[in-house]
């Protein structure tokens, strides 16, 4: 069997390279992906300006983190290389085990009733602590149904780019691969000859021919 029939052909159209339920192309959706994460970390930043200042720090820290990050997913994306999407893979495997921990310490302090959830009611949440304990307990109700929720909803979000970015590096490593292959595999064909070899012949006149003239 040749080499050629060993490995099916490279189809970019193939459905496996879709997301959104096959309604995008997985390039489409990594470049949306890519740009909504620049989107988000923009509005982070203006969001973080209307809390308090110790959330207004640690968000442009870590957004200065973020660019870099971001800035090289946008442009692994666009221009189609692999390892621009690297730090991003990475930094969104970190980002929701860190998800994951903040949710199951934000749970155990609830379980404890740690000043914690007080605190960050009032930093993110914005919830007024000087009313009474009975509107104090219904904010923090709500501020805790809802920042639960939101932790899910992110960390689920999350993975789910991570997966979109994941298959559009694999999408990437297949194509690489598929050109490496049929480069290899093509046969070299040497220059044809004639019947009386390519050494003795002089504009293709055989020598016997050439003695007699």
């Amino acid at each position: 069997m040749s080499a050629s029939m060993s490995r099916p052909p490279f189809d970019q159209m193939d459905r496996k390279y879709t997301c959104l339920c096959g309604n995008l192309h997985i390039r489409k959706g990594a470049r949306v992906v890519a740009v909504l994460l620049v989107i988000f970390t923009a509005a982070n930043i203006v969001f973080s300006f209307t809390r308090t200042s110790t959330i207004a720090i640690y968000t442009l820290m870590t957004s200065a983190f973020a660019v870099v990050v971001f800035g090289s997913l946008l442009y692994g994306t666009y221009k189609e290389k692999r390892l621009y999407l690297v730090p991003y893979l990475v930094f969104q495997i970190i980002s929701v085990g860190i998800t994951v921990i903040v949710l199951l310490s934000f749970i155990i302090a609830i379980a404890v009733k740690s000043n914690m959830v007080i605190e960050l009611a009032k930093d993110i949440g914005g919830v007024n602590i000087h009313v009474s304990q009975k509107q104090l307990d219904s904010d923090l109700a709500t501020f805790t149904v809802l920042f639960i929720l939101a932790l899910c909803l992110g960390g689920l979000l999350q993975a789910y780019f991570f997966e979109i970015i994941y298959s559009f590096y694999g999408f990437l490593h297949d194509r690489e691969c598929s050109f490496n292959f049929n480069f290899e595999s093509t046969p070299t064909i040497p220059a044809p000859e004639t019947v009386f070899g390519s050494t003795g012949t002089t504009n293709g006149v055989p020598p016997p021919y050439q003695d007699q003239q």
